[in-house]
C-alpha cells in the first residue's frame, strides 16, 4: 500500500541521516574528510535527508488519518519528530551558527591586556602544526561583513559578555579553584602556578575531538582578584563559538569551585 510505503522510506531516511550524523565526525577523524565538509556541506545534505523524512513523515500521516490507520498513524508522528528534531538542530548548529556567530578561533575576556600561553604549551601547538596564537589576528578573506576585522572586535561586536571575572578571594585561591574548576569540567591540566595564577589545560570535543587550549591569568585586584580566561584552537577557521563557550562554561564553574 502507498501509505505504508512512504512510511517504509521515511523510517529509511531517518535511518540515513542518523548514520550520516555519526558519519561526518567519524570520516574527519579518520582524515578521510576535512573540517569544513564534514561540518558544513556533509551536515547540510544530512539535514536535507531528515527534512525529506519529515516530508514523507507528514503525508503518512494524513494517508493515516484518511484510512483511519492509528498505528500508521503514530508510526508517521514518531518519524516527523525524530527527523524535525535532527534537521531542527542541524540548522542551528550547521547553519545559523556558522552564519551569525564570527567566524574566529580565539577568544579571551580582554584583548587589551592578552593572555599569553607558557612556551611549554606554544611547543605542543607547533610540535602538532597548529596554527599560530595571535593577538593581532584578523579575519580573513572570503567571510562577509567580518572581513578584515580584528578578532578582537569580531568578539566584542557579539560577544559582549566575555568580561573578566572579579573574586573576593585571594589570588592563590582563585588560581587552585580554576585548575579544580578545569579537572571537573574532564579537562586535561598541564601546568598550574598558584604563585604565579597560571592555569593552563587542553579540552577535546566530544564529536569531532578537535583540540583547544585555554589558559587563566589570575592577578590581584584590590582585595580580591581578577580572572581573565582565553581559549583558542588549534585548527584555523570557524569555531563556530565553542572557545566563547568554553570560556563560559569555566568561569561559572570557577565560581561554584569557590
Amino acid at each position: 500500500m502507498l501509505r505504508i510505503a512512504i512510511l517504509a522510506l521515511a523510517v529509511v531516511l531517518v535511518a540515513v541521516g542518523g548514520v550520516m550524523l555519526f558519519a561526518g565526525p567519524v570520516l574527519f577523524r579518520m582524515g578521510l574528510m576535512d573540517l569544513l565538509t564534514a561540518r558544513g556541506s556533509f551536515m547540510l545534505t544530512t539535514m536535507w535527508v531528515m527534512l525529506g523524512a519529515v516530508a514523507l513523515g507528514i503525508v503518512g500521516l494524513v494517508l493515516a488519518f484518511v484510512s483511519g490507520r492509528h498505528r500508521s498513524g503514530i508510526v508517521a508522528i514518531l518519524v516527523t519528530a525524530a527527523a524535525g528534531m535532527s534537521a531542527g538542530g542541524i540548522y542551528s548548529r550547521a547553519v545559523v551558527s556558522h552564519d551569525d556567530l564570527p567566524p574566529i578561533h580565539d577568544a579571551q575576556t580582554d584583548w587589551s591586556l592578552p593572555i599569553a600561553f607558557t612556551e611549554a604549551t606554544l611547543k605542543d601547538r607547533a610540535a602538532v602544526g597548529a596554527v599560530r596564537v595571535r593577538d593581532d589576528a584578523i579575519v580573513p578573506q572570503g567571510n562577509g561583513r567580518w572581513t578584515g576585522m580584528t578578532f578582537a572586535a569580531a568578539q566584542e561586536s557579539f560577544y559582549d559578555d566575555l568580561k573578566p571575572l572579579r573574586l573576593d578571594a585571594k589570588p592563590e585561591a582563585v588560581t587552585q579553584a580554576a585548575a579544580r574548576a578545569m579537572e571537573r569540567l574532564g579537562w586535561r591540566v598541564t601546568r598550574t602556578d598558584a604563585e604565579a595564577g597560571v592555569v593552563e589545560a587542553v579540552y577535546r570535543s566530544p564529536w569531532y575531538e578537535l583540540i583547544h587550549d585555554v589558559a587563566v591569568r589570575v592577578v590581584m585586584e584590590g582585595q580580591g582578584s581578577r580572572v581573565d580566561i582565553r581559549a583558542t584552537s588549534r585548527l584555523p577557521g570557524h569555531d563556530t563559538g565553542e572557545n566563547a563557550g568554553l570560556i563560559k562554561q569555566l568561569r561559572n564553574e570557577i565560581v561554584l569551585a569557590l
